[in-house]
């Protein structure tokens, strides 16, 4: 299941692409001594494992799906208007096309119910709203177009606004649904991370057995302290709710995995710098009126990490 795909790594993906990258330039200015040992060790081998950071690196990771997700969210309500005003001019044309009827039933097979329930973020009654509009005016192009009724190009327009539509809807829906994509990341970090603790291997136990300075430039520890040196780190945590209500002096907790927790609290304008972090994978909440909200941030060394937690 993508979902029990777990990341071999200790620490941030930053840190493993930057771990990763120094040893393998290690090994490409020491490959005639790893060659002398295995047959494998050429150009061609140490061009593949760039390669694979490369793809690792390539693969969007769980802020940029989420980031994608968010912009088109915010480009749907400007694109259910036109689609709203075309159900209210079917409705024009349907008074003309039937004007000695009740237009209630036939507003409701134009896709009245979903016209109502559109809100504000249910997205479905937008789609099926195109879908039942495009089909009542098929079904009744002759009656709807009789003179003085419907233009010629209002057909076009249902179509071509519902169109504009899927073609941001649909991707939304994709970017929602992370759990594949989060396992694609996860699975070619760790066969990055495999192929790199691989020749660590061989640079420890078999070419610089023997010396102990050159062991280090092939031990993930000692390489992982220079990429990201203890308290090298910052976290901005910014909390709100959303209704964009600033969440002022409330508790706030951040915990790195293996090391205790820190606690705090949000300043009047919501907001919490803890300073000198160890690099690391972050968990943490934000109490509000006895409810804990969680968030989880990757902090990394060079970076003034930011996030924004949001109560409901």
């Amino acid at each position: 299941m993508a979902n029990g795909i777990k990341a071999k790594y200790k620490c941030t993906e930053v840190e493993m692409y930057a771990i990763g990258k120094m040893g393998i330039d290690n090994l490409k200015a020491d490959i005639a001594l790893f060659a002398a040992k295995k047959a494998k060790y050429t150009l061609i081998f140490v061009n593949g494992l760039y390669d694979l950071r490369t793809a690792a690196m390539g693969l969007p990771d769980e802020e940029a799906r989420n980031g994608v997700h968010q912009i088109l969210k915010n480009q749907l309500p400007g694109l259910v208007t036109p689609v709203r005003d075309n159900f209210n001019d079917l409705k024009g044309y349907i008074r003309d096309g039937w004007p000695d009827e009740d237009p209630q039933p036939r507003y409701e097979a134009a896709g009245l119910v979903k016209y109502n329930n559109i809100g504000t973020n249910n997205w479905e009654n937008v789609v099926g709203l195109n879908e039942s509009m495009i089909q009542f005016i098929a079904d009744n192009t002759a009656t709807l177009t009789l003179p003085g009724g419907m233009v010629g190009t209002f057909a076009q327009k249902v179509q071509d606004d519902s169109d504009a539509f899927d073609a941001v809807y649909e991707p939304y829906l994709t970017s929602r649904e992370t759990a594949t994509a989060r396992a694609a990341k996860i699975t070619a970090n760790n066969k990055l991370y495999e192929a790199v603790m691989d020749f660590f291997k061989d640079g420890v136990e078999m070419v610089f057995r023997n010396d102990a300075e050159a062991k280090k430039r092939y031990t993930f520890s000692a390489l992982k302290d220079i990429v990201s040196p203890p308290g090298s780190a910052s976290l901005k945590i910014l909390g709100k709710t959303a209704a964009d209500v600033l969440l002022a002096n409330k508790p706030v907790t951040i915990k790195k995995e293996g090391s205790a927790a820190i606690t705090s609290t949000l300043g009047v304008d919501g907001i919490k710098v803890f300073d000198n972090l160890d690099p690391g994978k972050y968990t943490g909440t934000i109490e509000v009126d006895g409810v804990l909200i969680p968030f989880k941030k990757e902090v990394d060394t060079g970076v003034d990490a930011r996030v924004t937690v949001v109560a409901p």
